[in-house]
């Protein structure tokens, strides 16, 4: 979040951190529900990035009070136009919207012999329309919601914000942003069939980058040939197949493994993100998997949550083979008595010769 904050809390595919976020878990993201978390990421000796996480069960907190209260001034005002949300059902909604019309109208029209009428008219709608807008605003207001606060050397960047009738930036000045760092990242998500797509299109346009990932995928898999777009679906070539095959006839293990290799790439000098990409993956890709990793480390920097030893025994043994163990680091969460977790770091080296040595459940409790 802390890295994609830099980038309107989206990731080089223009996919948005909200999508991932589910609206009724939100409070869990503060830890162990407090109202307040901070990420700080160093990323030059000069710079560094600070990402407060604010939750408010009601109302808002005064580190945001002006913005949020200018955004909802006017998103009350005019989100209208948007879908209707729990705080004004399909039949206010609907009203609201043809009030606004009927005023449009009105106020072109103002005929001479009829001006007072219409007056008079424009009043009433104008009253009840600015009724159940300060209604609408006063909901939102008194809504659980959740404030993403970017800063770099503490200026302010951006502010984000996720709640029931909205998702998304809140602005803030312009000449704030000229601080802004720009990393390529990518969220790892599930839905494999529209992210490889995209990706294919990206990769395409650079066909010298294209052909590059193409013979590295016929190299690591060589019953593979080839991959094509075809009224907006991506068909794959297999030699032992005499037919050409949709993507989605194929196994999750062997998507999953593709998105990996579109994406590395596209992300070089960036971060890459992957929850539990072992999930669903046929065991015998997960070596085919942690070597690409461990190759592509060299350009990206990978954060992989993971419940699957044999994958993380994969990336210790293709790190070693690479020697480049220590670049490698472990965290495993401890849960104590009263609650709290407890990350315990470890390298590669000692990670290595606890899975050997001592056969640990490098895990977690």
């Amino acid at each position: 979040m802390g890295v994609s904050s830099q980038n309107k809390f989206r990731d080089s595919l223009d996919t948005e951190i909200s999508d991932f976020i589910e609206y009724n878990y939100i409070k869990h993201l503060i830890y162990q529900g407090k109202h307040k978390s901070r990420i700080e990421l160093k990323i030059l000796k000069n710079k560094k990035i600070t990402l407060d996480l604010l939750y408010s069960e009601k109302d808002y907190p005064k580190e945001v009070a002006d913005y949020f209260l200018n955004f909802i001034d006017n998103f009350s005002k005019i989100n209208f136009k948007y879908r209707p949300t729990s705080f004004i059902n399909n039949e206010e909604f609907y009203y609201l919207r043809n009030l606004r019309h009927i005023l449009i109208k009105l106020d072109r029209l103002r005929l001479k012999d009829q001006k007072e009428k219409v007056n008079e008219l424009i009043e009433k709608i104008t009253k009840e329309f600015d009724y159940i807008s300060e209604k609408f605003r006063n909901d939102i207001i008194k809504s659980e919601k959740l404030f993403l606060i970017s800063k770099v050397n503490n200026r302010l960047i951006s502010i984000y914000t996720i709640m029931e009738a909205y998702e998304g930036e809140i602005a803030v000045e312009r000449n704030m942003t000229s601080d802004a760092i720009k990393i390529p990242i990518a969220f790892s998500s599930n839905r494999f069939e529209e992210d490889i797509l995209e990706l294919y299109r990206q990769l395409i346009r650079n066909k010298n980058l294209f052909h590059e990932v193409k013979e590295i995928l016929i190299n690591r898999m060589p019953y593979f040939e080839d991959i094509r777009e075809m009224e907006e679906e991506l068909y794959v070539w297999l030699s032992n197949t005499p037919n050409t095959l949709p993507l989605s006839f194929m196994g999750d293990g062997f998507i999953a493994l593709l998105k990996l290799s579109f994406i590395t790439p596209l992300i070089k000098n960036g971060v890459i993100l992957f929850e539990e990409p072992e999930i669903e993956m046929h065991p015998g890709y997960l070596d085919i998997l942690a070597e690409e990793i461990v190759l592509n480390a060299e350009n990206s920097q990978f954060f992989i949550t993971t419940h699957s030893l044999e994958l993380l025994d994969y990336i210790l043994e293709k790190a070693t083979e690479k020697n480049i163990l220590d670049s490698v680091n472990v965290i495993r969460l401890h849960r104590e008595v009263d609650g709290h977790i407890r990350p315990e770091i470890m390298n590669g080296r000692k990670a290595q010769e606890e899975r050997e040595v001592i056969k640990s459940d490098l895990r977690g409790y």
